[in-house]
């Protein structure tokens, strides 16, 4: 009894001291940790077709789709059974699949969680926050230096 009181005691306490720990969300954007996982971004122009992520992903989130002469046709990925591991990004040898820190995703139907790759590559970031640019180590010295532009910048 004297546990019961001193808890409702603690929590009257934090309920009138006027602090709040609330964000008042969509009118104010929540600050999220940088290891947040949330909806992919994909990029056509950096993947090799090498099928690591496909391979790792524990339960079939992402189908690759090759012609004969082994080239990417398509990549599926569906967000809605995806468990966000973040396995795919991590075997990935040339960052082509990133985890951005965009949790704004909705749909009607199950259906619309199947993402294409031109779906994947048109995924906004998350208040413009590009995760390559704040990885450590910097990898920019191996990767991305070819010619041309890249889609994540």
């Amino acid at each position: 009894m004297i546990g019961l009181l001193k808890s409702m005691a603690t929590t009257m306490r934090h309920a009138l001291d006027g602090s709040t720990f609330t964000v008042e969300y969509p009118d104010t954007a929540p600050e999220v940790s940088p290891r947040f996982r949330g909806v992919h971004k994909f990029s056509q122009e950096r993947c090799i077709w090498c099928r690591q992520c496909e391979n790792v992903c524990p339960n079939d989130t992402i189908q690759i789709v090759m012609d004969e002469q082994r080239n990417g046709e398509q990549y599926n990925l569906h967000i809605g059974q995806c468990i966000y591991c973040r396995l795919c990004e991590e075997v990935c040898p040339v960052d082509a699949i990133l985890l951005t820190q965009n949790f704004e995703f909705t749909a009607d139907t199950k259906d619309e969680f199947a993402l294409n790759k031109e779906e994947l590559k048109n995924v906004p970031w998350y208040k413009d926050i590009d995760p390559l640019e704040a990885r450590e180590p910097d990898r920019g010295g191996w990767v991305g230096e070819g010619e041309g532009e890249l889609d994540y910048q």
